[in-house]
């Protein structure tokens, strides 16, 4: 479940801006650059072969559109009301929300798991999830660094 967590952050953070190295202004990332980063990497990381790659990358990134498909959709109903305008029931609602979207989304995952085994051996898929995880925790970290360095800028 903190796969799916950490990837759709990472997605909507990339895709809202990404700082340029010297902090002074920022610049947005195209979703597109973003699958771009991701797919390189991946390649790298795993050893896909450019046959691999070809049949591959589609279904992986129908997949992820679809897992973002359903966590906007739930996301979008969080942000209707307030935070602190929410009732109790409206809560609880919600939970029950974000729970049926991470067994939706897991769901998926399974799925595509079957499609994936007919493009790639298991060893490749393995090499997959690592880099996919590896992305996610550089992404992360280097997320934090840019926050330092323009906080430290600010002062």
């Amino acid at each position: 479940m903190k796969r799916y967590i950490l990837l759709f952050l990472s997605v909507i953070c990339l895709a809202v801006s990404a700082q340029e190295q010297n902090g002074q202004k920022r610049q947005r990332m195209t979703p597109q650059d973003f699958q771009n980063k991701q797919k390189e990497f991946i390649i790298q990381h795993a050893e896909l072969t450019d046959e691999e790659s070809a049949a591959f990358f589609p279904l992986y990134f129908e997949l992820q559109g679809k897992k973002h498909e359903a966590n906007r959709r739930v996301w979008k109903q969080a942000r209707a009301v307030k935070p602190h305008e929410r009732t109790e029931e409206e809560c609880d609602i919600m939970i029950v929300a974000l729970a049926d979207v991470k067994i939706e989304c897991a769901t998926l995952e399974k799925e595509y798991l079957e499609k994936f085994r007919k493009i790639l051996s298991a060893k490749k898929l393995m090499r997959v999830q690592m880099a996919e995880d590896r992305f996610q925790r550089e992404l992360l970290r280097g997320m934090q660094q840019g926050h330092k360095k323009s906080g430290s800028q600010q002062k």
